[in-house]
């Protein structure tokens, strides 16, 4: 794990603060609009708070004792944050649904991935991942934008430093640089070892799961994410993952 989930994760919380109340929406009605909702990998607990917001039950998990700080401070009493290992769930309860946004299971190994599922299948059976999916010869073309939150800016570049497709493995880069506020001029740079997933390889690991793919989305297609096929490539791919 590194500084930008830990010691860092001020910055991680401004950086990815963006508004997600519309696609929360979305989310609501692509689970059938539940009344609890489970978010491993949960960080901050901006998706936790959208949800919250529309008066759903929310428990997020997360591994970094200072993302389960933030995301509790943010939601205020409003939901339940817990630090567990998202591939070693145990809370004794199941939910109407599930989300896990942003790549976030692109840190878990195919081994990882395969528990963390056979764990989501106890405490749910709607389960909505957002996971980028490349083709050999293709890689993400990266992202790169700003945000600012009292008096602190920042510029964010998160890029792919090399792609094995064989090997399923994936090394971006993200670097953030903070123009202005208390830390001004400080960047923090870091480089993320990640899976890299082919339509087919990510096929194979959900029919290997307690899950089987109900439908993918775009989720980066503007504000309209629209349903793709099976064998769609790019980096904020939804997929309606259901189980029994």
């Amino acid at each position: 794990m590194t500084r930008l989930y830990t010691d860092d994760a001020e910055l991680y919380d401004i950086a990815f603060d963006w508004d997600v109340s519309e696609e929360v929406g979305w989310l609501v009605e692509r689970l059938g609009r539940p009344s609890s909702v489970l978010e491993p990998g949960c960080g901050s607990g901006r998706m936790l708070a959208a949800f919250a917001d529309r008066g759903i039950d929310v428990v997020g998990v997360d591994l970094s004792p200072r993302m389960v700080e933030l995301a509790r401070d943010r939601l205020g009493g409003r939901g339940q944050v817990v630090l567990a290992d998202i591939s070693e769930l145990e809370l004794g309860r199941r939910f109407d649904g599930a989300v896990c946004p942003i790549n976030t299971l692109l840190h878990l190994s195919p081994e990882q991935l395969a528990r963390h599922l056979d764990r989501m299948a106890v405490h749910t059976s709607r389960y909505l991942v957002q996971v980028g999916l490349v083709a050999p010869g293709e890689a993400f073309a990266g992202s790169h934008w700003e945000e600012e939150r009292d008096g602190t800016r920042l510029k964010i570049d998160w890029v792919d430093e090399e792609v094995d497709v064989e090997r399923g493995v994936s090394r971006q880069r993200s670097r953030i640089e903070v123009l202005s506020g208390p830390r001004a001029g400080d960047v923090l740079e870091e480089v993320h070892d990640m899976t890299a997933w082919t339509p087919v390889r990510w096929r194979a690991a959900i029919e290997a799961s307690p899950f089987e793919q109900a439908a993918t989305y775009d989720g980066g297609a503007s504000d309209a994410w629209p349903e793709v096929g099976p064998d769609a490539t790019g980096g904020l791919l939804w997929h309606d993952l259901r189980a029994g």
